[in-house]
């Protein structure tokens, strides 16, 4: 007499499982990010973004320029006495999320940035390296708040706030 086995053998839910973990690790990856991880992406980008364009200024021995407005920023390059826009990566101008509202302080003063109407860059990064000192905070929302503080000669000091 045979005996007939019914199941699975390991191998079979081995597959399974591995097909499983992909899936859903593919899902997770398709979600945009939220909250705070949206909140500190966009304050290491920043960042990034200020120390680059201080060593370019150097590197380029040219005045780069960085206008922030309530909506985004964007980074400028004197030419001819009149600053153009840069719209090559990583400088092209950046739009913030809508979640995510910002405020500058220049000289610990805050800057209106819906209401500006000005052609010139608040921040200038000097070929020597040196640079407007400012304080850029972003705010998701009422929850939690990011604080980017830069120094004259670039120095980057961020701090990050959950509010409660």
């Amino acid at each position: 007499m045979k005996i007939s086995q019914k199941g699975f053998t390991l191998i079979e839910i081995m597959v399974v499982i591995v097909i499983v973990a992909v899936l859903m690790g593919a899902v997770t990856l398709s979600f945009p990010p939220v909250g705070d991880k949206l909140l500190k992406e966009n304050t290491e980008r920043f960042s990034a973004l200020i120390s680059l364009a201080q060593d370019e200024s150097i590197l380029q021995s040219a005045e780069i320029a960085l206008e922030i407005d309530d909506k985004g920023y964007g980074f400028y390059r004197n030419q001819n006495n009149s600053w153009a826009a840069l719209s090559e990566a990583p400088f092209k101008k950046r739009q913030l999320p809508a979640e995510i509202t910002s405020k500058l302080l220049l000289d610990g003063i805050s800057t209106d940035l819906a209401e500006r109407d000005s052609d010139s860059p608040q921040i200038v990064f000097l070929s020597s390296g040196e640079m407007t000192p400012f304080t850029y905070q972003l705010f998701y929302e009422k929850e939690s708040t990011s604080t980017i503080e830069v120094s004259a000669t670039g120095e980057i000091k961020q701090s990050f706030t959950k509010n409660e």
